[in-house]
C-alpha cells in the first residue's frame, strides 16, 4: 500500500507533480495500492491532474483541514497520516519518480524505515534546537520516503511528531522533518536503514545511489527549472492538459530523469 499526501491549489504544479510520480508508480508496479491524502478543497477540483489522479488510484481519502496556508494542511496531513490512514503502507512525497518495481520496499524489515538524509539541518532549524535545547540523532533520515508498519509504537511517534510540529510552528519554523527526528529519538524508535535506491536524493548533479528504485527531486524552485523528467511532465500536464506517455515510457525504460541529455537514458 503506498500513500502520498496531497494539498494543490489551480495556481501550482502539485496536482501535476503527484499525477506523474503516480503514473511511474503504476507503470512500474502495476499492483501497487495507492491512496491519496488530501483536503476537501484540493479533491474539489476540476482539471486534467486531478482527472488523471483519479484514474490512477484506488483510494482517494479527504480530510476537513481548518484554514491555513497550503504549506501548513500539507504538513499537517503528513504528520497524522499514520493515524488516519490503517495497516502497513509506504509514504512517498509527491516529487518523486518511481523507477522499478517497489515491491520489495513495501517487505521492508523493522517498523519504521527511512533512507539516510543527505542534507544538512538549515540555521533556523540549528537556532530553534539550540534555543528549545531539543537534541538531534546523530544519523538523520529523510521524510520523503517512510516505511511505516501500523504498530502502536508507529502511531505514538507520529503523535509525538505533530504535537513537536506544532511547537515549532509557532515559532515560524515548518518543516516537517525535524519533528521525526525529534520523535524518533526520544521514543528510541528504531530506524530500518533503506538502501539509497529507494530515495535517490538528486540536486541538479547527481545522486548517491546505483540504478535507484525512487529518484528524489528536490523541488525548491520547480516552476523556474527543467532538468529533470519530472519537471518536464509536470509542466506539459499543467499546460497541455495531458500526460506525454511516449516520455514518461522512455524514463520507465532507461531508469535515468535527466533531460539535458541527449535523450533520456543516456548516462
Amino acid at each position: 500500500h503506498f500513500v502520498y499526501v496531497l494539498i494543490a491549489s489551480a495556481d501550482d504544479l502539485f496536482a501535476e507533480m503527484a499525477a506523474v510520480s503516480i503514473a511511474t508508480l503504476r507503470e512500474t508496479t502495476p499492483d501497487a495500492r495507492i491512496t491519496i491524502l488530501s483536503d476537501e478543497t484540493t479533491r474539489g477540483q476540476r482539471t486534467p491532474a486531478t482527472a488523471l489522479l483519479t484514474s490512477l488510484v484506488d483510494n482517494w481519502v479527504c480530510e476537513r483541514l481548518e484554514a491555513s496556508s497550503p504549506m501548513e494542511r500539507s504538513r499537517r496531513l503528513k504528520l497524522t497520516c499514520r493515524h488516519l490512514i490503517d495497516g502497513d503502507f509506504i509514504y512517498l512525497d509527491c516529487d518523486t519518480l518511481i523507477a522499478r518495481d517497489l515491491t520489495p520496499l513495501a517487505q521492508h524489515r523493522g517498523d519504521f524505515a527511512a533512507v539516510q538524509d543527505l542534507g544538512q539541518p538549515l540555521p533556523e532549524i540549528k537556532e530553534l534546537v539550540a534555543r528549545k535545547k531539543w537534541i538531534l540523532p546523530s544519523r538523520r533520515f529523510n521524510g520523503g520516503v517512510l516505511g511505516l508498519r501500523d504498530t502502536p509504537r508507529v502511531r505514538q511517534m507520529y503523535e509525538a511528531a505533530a504535537s513537536i510540529w506544532k511547537e515549532a510552528a509557532s515559532a515560524g519554523v515548518y518543516y516537517d522533518q525535524l519533528p521525526f527526528w525529534i520523535a524518533t529519538k526520544r521514543a528510541e524508535l528504531p530506524v530500518t536503514w533503506l538502501s539509497p535506491s529507494f530515495n535517490a536524493q538528486i540536486t541538479m548533479k547527481s545522486y548517491a545511489a546505483i540504478r535507484p528504485h525512487i529518484f528524489h527531486i528536490f523541488s525548491l524552485q520547480f516552476a523556474q527549472r527543467d532538468h529533470t523528467v519530472l519537471h518536464v511532465l509536470t509542466k506539459k500536464l499543467k499546460t497541455d492538459g495531458r500526460l506525454d506517455r511516449d516520455l514518461l515510457l522512455a524514463f520507465v525504460e532507461t531508469g535515468n530523469p535527466w533531460m539535458r541529455l541527449s535523450r533520456p537514458g543516456q548516462y
